[in-house]
């Protein structure tokens, strides 16, 4: 009624699937699934076959493909050689297409591929409007899953190789220093003979083609392996291999987990208050409210979820992921007269997410008293009493100073808040 209308203060917002689903029959009120594809025939067609259930009750999803191997590799059980990852992608394509968010919205899907990958050449011509239309994907997503040691050979002018994963299948779970050493351990046997399948090429050449295509056609998007992981709160228990269809979230995947995400918005606008001397500043108590009902609300939302793939619950149930990201940060800046590209937007936009990461973790805090951790807390960086906000550190140790410069100031008293974070 229009009564009711006139009461939403919109201070907060629900995802789009939770917005269609709540109350329904199959109230699948996540946003986001992430799985890794394995390098198989009926993995890889299973993993089709997820995509479709979960696209069906309208879920997001993001695919990690570099497990599979790339064109022209071995196959064993036939004494053929592969056609790659492309020709499975253009299925993929087509089954977002085919099976829609529920008669919703139009099915959604992206996929990630690291940059050592041999298909990587042809990967990044997936949305172009040219060439053989028999392998593009007009109407899916894709991004590069970028390690570090990549950027770095950009840095330095130097060569970067290519290789199938079949070849190399340990280098897509490692990230940071393990995997430098390890590519380059790769790197020294096709050198000497012993890695037959490989391709050496200029990094920055690829790094051209990277950016001309994303100009060109959106696509691939740029993601980056390493951060992801080194910062990520629970790399005891798996590796990040991608993020989601919005790349907004980054969770564990393998062939057991499908990560699901829940997903809200803090309407950044709606916490702005005038101050007697009309300067425009947040409202700490306000956000702190929305916060915490929002944070119950998403942790609700993982009890309450229809699970399409038995995968999908049983990662949600051990993890329990909630993301909870902001809107309104435009409006927020033009009531506050500062410009979007100015040194004070910077700033406000440091500030205001130090704020709400603060509450929400105090609510999550206050949630793990009452309803009990999740159970792969332990070991977790949450059980060391390292937050989002200390993690950069790990980052900077691992990439090397130079490579990385950050402000690592707080503005808000977050040694009690890490202290009640490690008791969980």
């Amino acid at each position: 009624s229009s009564n009711i209308l006139t009461k939403t203060r919109f201070d907060y917002m629900a995802s789009t699937p939770t917005l269609f689903n709540a109350g329904t029959l199959r109230p699948q009120l996540s946003s986001c699934y992430l799985t890794t594809v394995p390098d198989d025939l009926s993995g890889i067609y299973g993993a089709i076959h997820d995509n479709a259930m979960l696209s069906k009750f309208a879920g997001g999803l993001g695919n990690d493909w570099t497990n599979v191997r790339a064109l022209g590799s071995h196959i064993k059980g036939t004494n053929g050689k592969s056609q790659g990852v492309v020709p499975f992608l253009k299925v993929v394509n087509d089954t977002a297409v085919a099976v829609n968010q529920g008669g919703k919205r139009k099915g959604a899907v992206c996929a990630y591929l690291e940059t050592w990958h041999l298909d990587i050449e042809e990967f990044l011509e997936l949305r172009k409007n040219t060439g053989d239309d028999r392998r593009r994907t007009h109407d899916m997503n894709t991004a590069n899953w970028i390690p570090d040691l990549f950027m770095k050979r950009v840095f330095e002018d130097g060569n970067w190789t290519l290789f199938s994963p079949a070849d190399v299948p340990d280098l897509h779970d490692l990230y940071g220093k393990a995997f430098e050493e390890r590519y380059e351990y790769y790197e020294a046997l096709t050198e000497y003979g012993k890695l037959k399948l490989h391709k050496t090429i200029k990094a920055k050449d690829l790094w051209r083609k990277m950016l001309s295509m994303l100009f060109e056609t959106g696509h691939p998007w740029l993601t980056f392996k390493d951060p992801c992981n080194l910062r990520s709160p629970q790399q005891h228990v798996g590796v990040v291999h991608s993020s989601n269809l919005c790349t907004e979230i980054t969770l564990n995947t393998n062939d057991s987990e499908i990560a699901v995400c829940n997903l809200g918005s803090v309407n950044l606008v709606a916490h702005l208050v005038k101050q007697a001397d009309g300067s425009v500043v947040l409202d700490h108590e306000k956000l702190k409210k929305t916060v915490r009902t929002a944070m119950r609300m998403l942790d609700n939302v993982i009890d309450i979820n229809y699970y399409a793939v038995k995968k999908a619950r049983d990662s949600n149930l051990r993890h329990r992921p909630v993301g909870m990201g902001i809107m309104g940060f435009q409006d927020a800046l033009y009531l506050q007269h500062i410009a979007y590209g100015s040194d004070a937007a910077v700033q406000f936009a440091d500030t205001s997410m130090e704020v709400i990461s603060y509450y929400a973790i105090q609510a999550s805090c206050d949630l793990a008293e009452e309803r009990g951790s999740y159970s792969s807390f332990q070991g977790s960086l949450w059980s060391q009493g390292i937050l989002p906000i200390d993690s950069e550190k790990r980052l900077i140790e691992e990439r090397g100073a130079k490579y990385i410069e950050v402000d690592l100031s707080e503005t808000l008293d977050w040694a009690p808040l890490r202290e009640r974070a490690k008791k969980g």
